[in-house]
């Protein structure tokens, strides 16, 4: 979802670029840019029951301010198998988990004030076999400058998945979104950021996003053969990012993972259970570097 908060920040770049300065923001969107993050969450057990999990993420990433491709793997640490309520309680219920995504974004600028940006798509997140693990997003979101320093984001988003197709509104207010300096924040959904530079360097910030997901199991899962997960999270962080130089920046951060949702359907799409995961902490690095 760091991907929606890009999406807000480019509608802010054009909005509030003179005229003479529009050229060189455009240069800057074909830019490559390549970014590397690892993150970890500590264990948390399952709600109502004595069966615990950690995840290991670790994500690459090529992409400028118009397209982009990733490659996302999650490692799954699990105790007390007897004790969860999926999985035959011998074997880990899913040990790995694999996505791949494309996506290009779309710009229109309708006058000085208004701003529409429309990103569309396409990826595919599974245990093993990726056979009907494709998916596609949509998001649309249109900006509107009132004055040099506020702004308001309306629009929408949408993942589809033939198991499960969620759609939700956007909204939110921007403050200095684009400035180097002081404060700066976005309040709204799926993603509320604020920001606070120390100088033009080093940004503290806080952020709190949502996100969904449908994976795929493998042929042979002990959760359900050949079925799905729909997985929902609001996910908080607390850090830092420093930017060593024009090229290369690196950021830290506390993860809090306040609320985890999961689905298990079967492969005919039918919803067998859902289940929470409790709260739990975690850390988080990534570095990037730009072309």
């Amino acid at each position: 979802m760091k991907f929606l908060l890009l999406c807000t920040l480019l509608g802010q770049l054009f909005l509030y670029a003179e005229a003479p300065l529009k050229k060189a923001g455009l240069e800057k969107m074909i830019q490559p840019k390549v970014s590397f993050s690892s993150a970890y969450l500590s264990d948390a057990t399952l709600n109502g029951y004595e069966g615990s999990v950690n995840v290991r993420k670790n994500r690459i990433g090529i992409n400028n301010a118009i397209a982009g491709f990733s490659y996302t793997n999650w490692a799954f640490g699990w105790n007390n198998l007897a004790s969860l309520p999926f999985g035959n309680g011998t074997n880990s219920p899913i040990k790995q988990m694999h996505s791949f995504k494309l996506n290009a974004n779309i710009p229109y600028f309708v006058n000085d004030k208004l701003f529409i940006l429309t990103s569309v798509s396409v990826k595919s997140t599974f245990e093993k076999e990726h056979s009907d693990s494709y998916g596609g997003g949509l998001f649309s979101f249109a900006s509107y400058k009132l004055d040099d320093e506020h702004a308001i984001q309306f629009g929408a988003f949408a993942n589809y998945h033939p198991i499960s197709t969620l759609a939700l509104p956007v909204i939110s207010y921007s403050y200095r979104a684009r400035q180097s300096d002081g404060f700066k924040f976005i309040l709204g959904f799926p993603r509320t950021y604020v920001g606070y530079h120390v100088n033009e360097a080093a940004l503290l910030r806080f952020g709190i996003v949502f996100s969904q997901s449908v994976i795929r199991l493998s042929n042979t899962s002990v959760i359900e053969e050949s079925g799905f997960i729909e997985a929902e999270d609001y996910m908080s962080n607390l850090g830092l990012s420093y930017e060593i130089n024009e090229k290369f920046n690196i950021e830290t951060d506390v993860l809090y993972g306040i609320k985890r949702n999961f689905i298990i359907y079967s492969k005919s799409g039918n919803e067998l259970q859902s289940n929470s995961i409790d709260s739990s902490l975690g850390v988080s690095v990534r570095i990037a570097y730009i072309f």
